[in-house]
């Protein structure tokens, strides 16, 4: 009797040992991982071979000491599978576990099972076959009677596939297909979160992205497979102040192939900031587990982990895509020093004003140093020709040069730079259209491509009317000391103009007319 109580006992404690997250508790546990793409595109294997070593290293995540307390854990875009090795996903609506179902893909089956046994809620990223046509969808179908999608995998503690989202906004993505309609897919969880997911490049658009967050979602899940632009749109740089804006959390898990510009995962809580983020400058698989205190719990103790931060010089190891600086309207920020700089810059209906309290660490040397721009846009862009977007923003960034095509570059294999500007302080004011066609946010990126922690900022709206129409008054404001600062800005899309032929292109006005153009900006926004 002595020894059935004993192994009672015993398998009472490990049983235990996984202890789900209540309705009733201020935080829940959630796992997110950077995982290495780099062997999908060098190795020489099969597909199948591929998928076989991926599904390897997802479970032995899965069943890692680490993973034991998550609740729920989500891994990144695009390193799971491909289109030969796509599998079926089933219908949420039909309840059903892959486990053993020999009808889907071992990725599937074995993450179904696995999920089921560690108790726990799963989301992957796959390449989804689907029988062509499916109801609602007119549009042609390929040969072999097939529609491929980019899809978000949500599958509960008992294995079953409760939520299914296949991404909207494609980036490229040869022989994926796009649903008619983006969906605005949610689940819930036992542990009182209702969670929304999309995929990486939906970020940029209204759709989905900003109307799960409209509906009420305060929990995101986000795989993606980023590359990385300087000055505005690095992985966590974007991340965190998506997050802060909507004053959400959210669960971003990225690919990580550095060489190509992929990097970046984090667990952001909303206003509160980053609680754990990466960017990466080697390939690396790891999971990064997360205690999130839930939005509608102020009160919830945040538990922010040790900055991972490296410096400039490794961080060159990072590729970074440009932003399509030549359409800004820009003015240098005076290489001397004086008493607080103000200055105005106006293109278009949009007119920034800037307040900056700067010192110089030396005289100038020979060793290189950024230089900085003011500058804003209030036009056209197009990402990578996979989409065009309109962007409206106010920013200073920095500039290895003296000239335009010299911004939003970095100094040459980790060149000994000197910071010879140091920001005491900033303040960027700008009126901007309001509404929900329109969505702005603070940004920043320092030197070593991080985002600035949020007590290091301030950032209001002010929402008015003008002529019957809503605009937006906006400040944002360094409020602590920076020497390695690269860009800091308002920074935002306006979603109505994105498919308008006839969108204002940005316009520039010489320097010698500037007090006259920011009058007259400033009264037509009056």
């Amino acid at each position: 009797m002595r020894i059935v109580l004993a192994l009672l006992c015993i398998f009472c404690t490990v049983y235990s040992t996984h202890q789900l997250s209540s309705p009733e508790d201020d935080h829940y546990w959630a796992g997110v991982v950077e995982f290495s793409s780099k062997d999908k595109w060098t190795t020489t294997d099969s597909p199948g071979t591929y998928v076989a070593r991926t599904l390897a290293k997802y479970k032995e995540i899965i069943n890692s000491p680490d993973a034991d307390p998550l609740d729920i854990l989500v891994f990144p875009e695009s390193t799971a599978n491909a289109i030969e090795t796509a599998s079926f996903v089933p219908d949420p609506a039909e309840k059903v576990a892959p486990c053993n179902n020999l009808r889907y893909e071992p990725i599937l089956r074995d993450l179904s099972c696995l999920a089921g046994t560690k108790q726990l809620y799963l989301v992957v990223n796959v390449v989804e076959k689907a029988s062509c046509p499916e109801n609602g969808d007119e549009r042609p179908c390929a040969s072999d009677g097939l529609n491929h999608f980019n899809t978000n995998v949500v599958f509960d503690h008992r294995g079953i596939v409760i939520a299914r989202y296949r991404k909207f906004n494609l980036f490229g993505e040869a022989g994926i297909n796009t649903t008619v309609s983006a969906g605005h897919v949610t689940f819930e969880t036992d542990f009182g979160v209702t969670f929304g997911t999309f995929i990486c490049f939906d970020l940029m658009f209204d759709e989905p992205a900003l109307k799960l967050v409209r509906s009420g979602i305060t929990d995101i899940i986000f795989p993606t497979m980023w590359f990385s632009e300087l000055p505005f749109l690095t992985g966590v740089q974007i991340q965190q102040a998506w997050a802060y804006k909507n004053n959400v959390n959210l669960l971003a898990a990225g690919a990580s192939n550095p060489e190509v510009g992929s990097t970046g995962t984090g667990v952001y809580a909303g206003k509160r900031g980053r609680i754990v983020s990466v960017m990466n400058h080697l390939a690396e698989t790891k999971l990064y587990v997360a205690s999130v205190p839930k939005i509608d719990r102020p009160q919830a103790e945040i538990k922010k982990q040790p900055t991972i931060k490296y410096t400039a010089a490794q961080m060159d190891n990072l590729k970074l895509k440009r932003d399509q600086i030549d359409g800004y309207r820009t003015m240098d920020l005076p290489l001397q020093k004086t008493d607080t700089y103000a200055a105005s810059l106006c293109q278009n209906r949009l007119c920034c004003n800037f307040t900056i309290d700067y010192d110089l660490a030396g005289p100038v040397t020979t060793q290189p140093f950024y230089r900085y721009k003011m500058a804003i846009l209030d036009g056209k862009r197009t990402f990578d020709g996979f989409a065009d977007g309109f962007i409206t923003a106010c920013a200073i960034f920095a500039c290895t040069g003296t000239t335009l095509d010299t911004c939003a570059t970095r100094f040459e294999h980790g060149a000994n730079t000197v910071p010879m500007f140091v920001f005491n302080s900033i303040e960027l004011t700008g009126t901007f259209p309001g509404g929900e066609e329109v969505f702005l946010l603070p940004n920043s990126v320092d030197t070593s491509i991080l985002p600035l922690e949020v007590d290091e900022i301030d950032y209001s709206e002010e929402n008015i009317t003008k002529d019957g129409k809503p605009f937006v008054e906006i400040t944002h404001k360094l409020v602590k000391p920076r020497s390695d600062l690269y860009s800091f800005a308002i920074w935002g899309r306006k979603f109505v103009q994105d498919q308008d032929p006839n969108a204002a292109v940005p316009v520039s006005i010489g320097s010698t007319l500037l007090v006259l153009v920011a009058a007259v900006c400033s009264i037509i926004l009056k």
